[in-house]
């Protein structure tokens, strides 16, 4: 199970880059597949959480008690999220959304997002990895 985490993670900061590199690249107006690639991130973290909060962080909460702190850390860095990238969608779904402001928003969301990851495998998979977890 760890290692599926960390598969799923990993599609993520690849993702992540791209959008990070596109932002970095783009001129005064903001490319077509920027915003796509922005929104389907977005979708597709949101559909992530949504899964780990109500399936694999209360059954590791269920059987890890000692888990309580992490997991109540990693429901408000979700909640945390969904409203951050929710008002990355509103920047992208402006009609001339603000190439600076993207780019600034896009860096310090990619930074938060990558902090979420490493502290959420490094507290987890060795709890999803444990003989019969």
């Amino acid at each position: 199970m760890g290692e599926a985490l960390r598969l799923v993670h990993d599609a993520f900061r690849r993702e992540l880059a791209l959008i990070r590199k596109e932002a970095a690249q783009a001129g005064p107006r903001l490319g077509a597949q920027l915003r796509v690639n922005c929104l389907t991130l977005c979708g597709g973290l949101h559909y992530h959480h949504t899964q780990e909060d109500g399936g694999m962080f209360p059954a590791l909460a269920g059987r890890h008690p000692e888990l309580a702190p992490v997991m109540d850390r990693l429901g408000r860095e979700h909640e945390r999220m969904a409203v951050l990238l929710g008002e990355l969608q509103d920047t992208l779904s402006a009609a001339h959304p603000d190439a600076d402001a993207v780019r600034a928003e896009v860096e310090r969301l990619t930074g938060l997002l990558e902090e979420h990851l490493t502290y959420e495998e490094e507290q987890l998979i060795p709890f999803l990895d444990a003989p019969g977890t």
